[in-house]
């Protein structure tokens, strides 16, 4: 990895970091989140994974998923990532 993709790796875990930090602040159940990128293709391998606690959690806050992919996109766009909500997903740990 080149030192431009270590800062850039960085920025992009900070900023998730950040959105899931609102997203637990805001929705309770919410456990964490963790993401998979291609450096060389950032915009279209980005993928994120958002794990609730339990089903109860996951279905109180199926209503909000759009809520919650537009607290991950404000976050990503600081950085200049865009993010499509196809590829967040949500699960239940």
């Amino acid at each position: 990895m080149t030192k431009t993709q270590k800062l850039r790796d960085k920025q992009i875990r900070q900023a998730l970091t950040h959105a899931c930090e609102q997203i637990k602040a805001t929705h309770y159940g919410f456990a964490y989140l963790t993401h998979t990128i291609d450096l060389n293709n950032e915009a279209k391998s980005l993928k994120i994974s958002c794990y609730f606690e339990d089903d109860i959690a996951y279905h109180d806050a199926e209503a909000h998923f759009s809520q919650l992919v537009n607290i991950i996109n404000a976050e990503l766009s600081k950085i200049s990532l865009p993010v499509a909500a196809n590829q967040i997903t949500f699960l239940v740990d």
